[in-house]
C-alpha cells in the first residue's frame, strides 16, 4: 500500500547574529498562544482567517485546548483543529483527516533558540507522484511558515503587541 502522508520539517533560529529585537522564550510563547487564535497574523499567504469555537482545560495534563476553524486561502477551504498548548515549548495543531501541525520552541547547546514546524499531512487517495508533488508544495511551504512566523513575533515585539 502506498504512503498517504507527508512529514515534513523545518527548524530556523529564531535570533541569529543581528537580530533586533532579540526575542526571549517569553515572547516567543505568547506569540505562539497568539497564533492560536491569529493564525493569519503569523501565515498571511496560507491562512486568511481564524475564529475561535471553545476553550477548555483537558482534564488529565491540565493543558490549554482550544477548538478552532481556519480558512485556508488555497481554496477557500474551512478545516476545524484542536490545538493544544504544552508552555512552554510546543503547541500542537490536530486536523479532522489526522493532519498534524507542531510548533516546537527548542534550546540549543548554548542556550540559542529554535523553532521547529513538523507537519504530517495526511493526503488519502493520491498516488506516489501526485504525493513527491505535494511533498515539494509542503517543503517549501513549511519554510515560509517558520520563516514568517519568526519575522511575525519580531514585529509584534517591535510593535508593542507582545
Amino acid at each position: 500500500m502506498a504512503p498517504s502522508a507527508n512529514n515534513v520539517a523545518y527548524t530556523a533560529l529564531i535570533n541569529p547574529a543581528g537580530s533586533s529585537p532579540v526575542l526571549t522564550r517569553a515572547q516567543i510563547w505568547k506569540a505562539l498562544l497568539l497564533k492560536i487564535r491569529s493564525a493569519e497574523t503569523f501565515v498571511p499567504g496560507a491562512i486568511q482567517s481564524t475564529v475561535v469555537l471553545s476553550e477548555s482545560v483537558d482534564p488529565v495534563s491540565r493543558n490549554p485546548v482550544t477548538e478552532r476553524e481556519v480558512v485556508f486561502r488555497e481554496g477557500q477551504r474551512k478545516v476545524k483543529e484542536i490545538v493544544t498548548a504544552y508552555e512552554d515549548c510546543r503547541v500542537v495543531f490536530d486536523q479532522p483527516d489526522g493532519s498534524t501541525v507542531s510548533n516546537i520552541v527548542s534550546e540549543g547547546a548554548d542556550g540559542e533558540l529554535y523553532l521547529t514546524y513538523v507537519f504530517e499531512w495526511r493526503h488519502a487517495g493520491l498516488s506516489p507522484e501526485e504525493l513527491a508533488k505535494a511533498r515539494e508544495k509542503e517543503r517549501h511551504m513549511a519554510k515560509m511558515a517558520v520563516e514568517g512566523t519568526i519575522t511575525a513575533m519580531r514585529e509584534l515585539v517591535k510593535s508593542n503587541k507582545i
